[in-house]
Parts: C-alpha cells; sequence; structure tokens
C-alpha cells in the first residue's frame, strides 16, 4: 500500500529539524552499490539476506534511493523496518527521508519508521528499535497479497483511432496473466526484469503499460519501463496519461520531456504519407457535393495542407469526378502533393478514356 500522502504532512513538520550535520555525507558510487545489492540480493535463505543487509546498511553510506532499494529486496515489513531503521544513520541526504516511509506496505510499519526518524532526523542518538508485537509479525508473513491496480484514469485503447505502433494488443486474460508473474516476484529487481520481459516479446495498450508500471515501487523503475514499452505500443497517443502513474513532478516532467523529444524525433524521420482517417473523411465530404465544380475547389484548398498522398489515393479522389474536364484539372494539381510520383501517371492514367488526355497529363508530368 501507498503510504506517502496519508505522511507527507505529517512529515513536513520534521523539516525544520534537519539541520544539523550528518554523519555521511558522500555516498557510495554506482558501481560500489550494485556490488553490495548484489551481495544482499544472491542469498537464497531470507536470514543470509537479512544479515548481509544489516551489513551493507551499516557499514556503507547510502542515498535514500540506495537505502530503499535494498529495503525492496525483502517482501515482509518486519525486515524492511529492520533494514531501514539501522540504514538511518548511514544516509547522506536525510531531507529525502520521506522515501523510506514509502516503501512499507502496512501503516503500522511505517508510522514505527516515523516515529523513529523524528529524532534521527534531528542528529539525536537513534533510540532502541520498538518491539513490534508478535502476532504483527506472524500476520504479515502469513498474509496474501492480492493482485490490483490503482485508481487511475486509465485510457480506452478499444475506442481508440489514432497512430498505432501495432496492430493489436494483448489480450485482457492474457495480460493478466503477465501482470501476475511480475507481482509475484519477491523484489523490485526481479518485477522490474519481468515487466521488462513481457514488453518486448508483445504488444500493450496504455492502459496495460499504467498497469505494469503501478506494480513498480520505485517511480525511475516505472519511467524505464514506460519508456521501454513506448515503441510498440498500441495507442501512442494515449501515452501522455501515463503520467499518472508518477506522484513526483521531476518524474511527471521527465516522461512529458520523453515523449516530446522521442515524437519530434519520429516526427522528423517518418515517411510523408496522410493518416487514412483524414484521407476517408477528405473522400467521404467529396462524395457528398453534387456540384463538380464544387467538389473540384474543395479539393484544391483541402490537398495542399494534408500534402502527403499516394497515387492510389489520389486516384480515389479523382474517381469522384464525372467531368473528364476537371478530373484532368485536379490531376495536374495534385501531382505536387504526390510521394510516389514515379508510378502516378501509370496509376491514374486508366481513370481517362480519352487518348488526348492521357497525353496531356503525360506531358504535363514530364515538365
Amino acid at each position: 500500500m501507498k503510504i506517502q500522502s496519508a505522511l507527507i504532512v505529517a512529515y513536513l513538520l520534521l523539516l525544520p529539524l534537519i539541520s544539523i550535520g550528518q554523519r555521511c555525507t558522500t555516498p557510495i558510487n554506482t558501481i560500489q552499490f550494485q556490488q553490495v545489492k548484489r551481495n544482499v540480493s544472491s542469498a537464497v535463505q531470507n536470514t543470509a539476506r537479512l544479515a548481509q543487509a544489516r551489513n551493507a546498511v551499516s557499514t556503507n553510506c547510502l542515498t535514500c534511493l540506495q537505502l530503499s532499494e535494498i529495503m525492496l529486496l525483502f517482501t515482509n515489513d518486519i525486515d524492511r523496518y529492520e533494514v531501514a531503521s539501522l540504514g538511518i544513520n548511514s544516509i547522506t541526504d536525510r531531507e529525502n527521508a520521506y522515501m523510506l516511509l514509502d516503501q512499507f506496505q502496512q501503516f503500522s510499519y511505517a508510522f514505527h519508521f516515523y516515529d523513529l526518524l523524528n529524532p534521527t532526523l534531528a542528529g539525536q542518538p537513534m533510540p532502541d528499535r520498538p518491539q513490534l508485537k508478535p502476532q504483527t509479525v506472524i500476520q504479515s508473513q502469513n498474509q496474501q497479497a492480492v493482485l490490483t491496480f490503482p485508481a487511475l484514469n486509465y485510457p480506452d485503447e478499444m475506442s481508440y483511432i489514432g497512430i498505432k505502433n501495432c496492430t493489436s494488443y494483448l489480450a485482457e486474460r492474457d495480460f493478466m496473466t503477465y501482470a501476475q508473474e511480475v507481482f509475484n516476484k519477491p523484489n523490485e529487481a526481479l518485477r522490474l526484469d519481468a515487466a521488462l520481459a513481457c514488453i518486448a516479446k508483445t504488444c500493450v495498450s496504455t492502459a496495460q503499460a499504467m498497469k505494469l508500471a503501478s506494480l513498480l515501487t520505485l517511480e525511475n523503475n516505472r519511467l524505464e519501463l514506460l519508456k521501454a514499452a513506448y515503441r510498440t505500443i498500441f495507442d501512442e497517443q494515449n501515452m501522455d496519461a501515463a503520467q499518472q502513474v508518477f506522484s513526483h513532478a521531476p518524474n511527471r516532467a521527465a516522461w512529458n520531456d520523453y515523449l516530446l523529444n522521442f515524437r519530434n524525433v519520429l516526427a522528423e524521420t517518418a515517411p510523408c504519407a496522410i493518416p487514412s482517417n483524414q484521407f476517408q473523411l477528405l473522400r467521404e465530404t467529396l462524395s457528398r457535393e453534387s456540384s463538380s465544380t464544387s467538389r473540384l475547389k474543395i479539393a484544391k484548398n483541402e490537398i495542399p495542407p494534408k500534402k502527403c498522398f499516394s497515387s492510389q489515393q489520389m486516384k480515389e479522389i479523382l474517381g469522384l469526378f464525372s467531368s473528364s474536364t476537371d478530373r484532368l484539372d485536379l490531376a495536374k494539381f495534385a501531382a505536387a502533393y504526390i510521394t510516389d510520383y514515379d508510378v502516378y501517371f501509370l496509376t491514374v492514367s486508366s481513370l481517362f478514356s480519352s487518348s488526348t488526355d492521357r497525353e496531356n497529363l503525360s506531358n504535363f508530368l514530364k515538365k
């Protein structure tokens, strides 16, 4: 359960206390931390993993993010509490200690740890850890976690008609199977690997990508997953909604920047083409006009802004004109907006029954 929102107001009351010097000022670097984390996660038995974690957080200077990642190597709150209470005096960025509150699944452990933060953040010696009731521990270990997703505003992919990066998305039953596999992994690193493996071998919708991301606790992992999913997402234009999985403004900004930059790259490198829905709308608009003169005027107004028509698309539009004069006029006018110019004459010439008109068009295109 996410508890940050319930505790953030109370935590703000601690901010004036965060002013006294810290024992640790420089955290271990990324390479050293990854080695420490591997040492902890490689232990098969939970007892051995907890012993490795105790040693790691007691002998190394860590950031709150690093301490959070070690906490998430454990599946129950009693072990996470043990790791966090030992590591709190080794963190270098105590102003970010609220991140640690967010790693507990149950409010009871979060409040126990909150009580521990107050004197610790003020630079006072850490008191003895509160003794948790034995029945609380037993309940935590035996409790069966249930797969649920947060109540977000998930976009509807069934009615989506925009740009698609794949032809279809994962069926809901199959998606729930993958999601359950991710959810059942014992720690954050394995959940991220499982989620990345899922999107690497299939196409998902934006809603499904958001739900997979919600199964990860660390927001930088959620960001990594969404970036990986973006290139094969079914409903690309719905991906703006994915910012809902981030509770911190910098992460939302990072996601929006990624979308903007990547879409700009796609726009610059994508082949020129009019979307099929825009073409069909233009075709239907022209077909409703009873006057050939009005139809020709509308076509000449609408074709230039859209710019990119295939020869086959233009053949369909030219076929809407009964007047050979108007048809020839539009065929010449539209030539500047054809993407496959080399086959344009071969594609549309069959619409002209008069050899004079065909020769006229051919000579015009050669120029």
